[in-house]
């Protein structure tokens, strides 16, 4: 056995003549090798030192193994043309990511500057790009040309601010809760979006449900989307007393039910309507249903709503906390639509404080307003129904076409005397709170708070039913020696838009107040005897 490959069998005991041609073999085998190498050498004419002999040997034993596993190398060397085109795809799919990525931060610097040109505020996560005009309704979401042609003709020319920015996110299947100034046009925001996903008419249920906290605004809400729903065939149904108490829902086709919270859980507990296939639920003026009468029969609703793609949305001039807290509990991924600020009143209506003194100062001072330059229509708030009727009894007879509105009426004497105040018959309206959330009355003038307003939300609310749609419109507030302690709430109210408030007002120390409502002396200036 050779020296040189006796260290393959150290340690081994072998009998060489057993295996003598074994070995002979493998020897001969050796010494041709080494031959045929020599003469490759010779026949080149070049003599290489041993040292390169050895490395063109390794050489080959790469390119040997390389070749020998096909499809697959663990050597970088051998994958060369596969890895470069993996490169560039990688780099190809990449620059299309980033320019994706570019495009889709421009689109939100552009939102961002366009909510910041009309003051839209929002809060969420991949909030739609809101609408620049009302044509972008039927080129990103395919609107029926029917209901442009209601929107034109209803005299819609350019969305308002929370139009632009609610109706997208309500297109887009999100729920959101919404505060914008009065008169800003939030039924529309709601209403078009319920008619572009319906499309047309079912026979399949209730589809859609708004609430509203009076009849009155109930009433009108409906007359609205009745308008826009024109040549359509729409079941629109307004929750009256009768319909709660005997109609069969399963019976009667119905796409679009608008109720009061009580109506509609009356007719939940007859069990004659199912809202289980409701797929729009609307809470107008979101922060008067959420009081404490109220919400268990908001409560009531929402349960009975019980689709799970249901889109919820709440709507308010004024939005706060607790009703915020409320609605990200049942809405956590809702998106947040501020128009201005927060709890503001619409910067189009001017607003003053006047010093009445006591009640027979009030008195004198309205029927001064009214000498000097009475300015039709005219809203007038009072704090209760019974200083309402007073107060309608008192200047009846002044040569001024009055009316009044309060709960204790009766609903056609209520619907009546709303109607007349649309149409011109009276001139003054008296009125409690009952009116003073979402009604639209066309064209008033002026509101005069003849009774401080218990909160400063039911003052925006209050002073809201004028300036309405860009308006002008003009507030007066009475206070007395009662009242200056609560002063300093309205005087920020007033400040925040725009308004000139005196140093010494702002002055005051701010009340933490719930309601309030004092105890005032009786309007009547004669004995009700006297008045019969």
């Amino acid at each position: 056995m050779e020296r040189g490959t006796s260290f393959l069998f150290s340690g081994t005991k072998f009998d060489e003549k057993k295996f003598a041609t074994d070995f002979a073999r493998f020897k001969d085998k050796k010494e041709a090798d080494l031959l045929e190498d020599e003469l490759g050498l010779l026949d080149s004419g070049k003599s290489e030192p041993e040292p390169e002999i050895v490395a063109v040997k390794k050489r080959k034993r790469k390119a040997i193994v390389s070749g020998t596993v096909e499809g697959f190398s663990v050597f970088k060397t051998s994958s060369k043309p596969a890895t470069v085109a993996n490169e560039q795809n990688y780099q190809d799919d990449e620059n299309g990511t980033s320019k994706e990525k570019k495009e889709l931060y421009r689109q939100i610097e552009r939102d961002a500057l366009f909510r910041k040109k009309y003051n839209i505020h929002i809060s969420g996560i991949n909030v739609p790009s809101p609408l620049k005009n009302f044509s972008e309704l039927s080129s990103r979401y395919g609107c029926e040309s029917h209901l442009l042609h209601n929107l034109a003709e209803l005299g819609f020319e350019e969305p308002t601010p929370i139009q632009r920015q609610a109706i997208p996110v309500l297109l887009s299947g999100r729920q959101c809760f919404a505060c914008a100034p009065t008169g800003s046009g939030k039924t529309l925001a709601f209403i078009c979006p319920m008619l572009m996903k319906f499309k047309h008419g079912s026979t399949n249920g209730i589809r859609g449900v708004i609430l509203c906290p009076t009849r009155e605004l109930a009433a009108q809400t409906t007359r609205e989307c009745k308008k826009m729903a024109k040549g359509n065939a729409f079941r629109i149904k307004l929750m009256t007393k009768e319909l709660a108490r005997s109609a069969d829902f399963s019976k009667l086709p119905c796409d679009i039910l608008i109720s009061t919270p009580l109506r509609l859980q009356l007719a939940l507990r007859k069990k004659k309507i199912s809202l289980s296939r409701v797929e729009y639920l609307v809470l107008d003026e979101s922060d008067k249903l959420f009081e404490l009468g109220l919400l268990k029969q908001i409560d009531s609703v929402v349960k009975a709503c019980s689709n799970p793609s249901i889109v919820r949305s709440l709507f308010s001039a004024t939005l706060p906390d607790f009703v915020e807290e409320l609605a990200r509990s049942v809405m956590p991924d809702a998106v947040r639509v501020i128009i201005g600020r927060k709890n503001t009143a619409s910067e189009s209506i001017k607003q003053k404080l006047v010093f009445a003194g006591s009640e027979e100062g009030k008195l004198i001072a309205l029927r001064q307003s009214f000498t000097e330059s009475l300015n039709p229509p005219v809203l007038i708030f009072v704090q209760s129904k019974e200083r309402a009727q007073e107060l309608y009894e008192e200047i009846k007879f002044d040569n001024i076409r009055v009316g009044v509105i309060h709960a204790d009426l009766y609903q056609i004497q209520r619907e009546n005397a709303v109607d007349d105040f649309r149409s011109g018959k009276t001139w003054v309206l008296i009125a409690t709170d009952v009116i003073a959330r979402g009604m639209d009355f066309k064209g008033v003038n002026s509101v005069i708070n003849y009774d401080f307003p218990d909160s400063a939300a039911a003052y925006i609310h209050r002073i809201g039913r004028c300036g309405r749609a860009g308006r002008i419109g003009e507030a007066i507030t009475f206070y007395t020696e009662d009242d200056i302690p609560y002063l300093r709430n309205i005087a920020n109210v007033m400040s925040a838009s725009g308004c000139e408030v005196p140093s010494w007002i702002m002055a005051l120390h701010k009340q933490k107040w719930k309601k309030h409502r004092p105890r005032r002396d009786s309007i009547l200036t004669k004995p009700k005897n006297d008045q019969e």
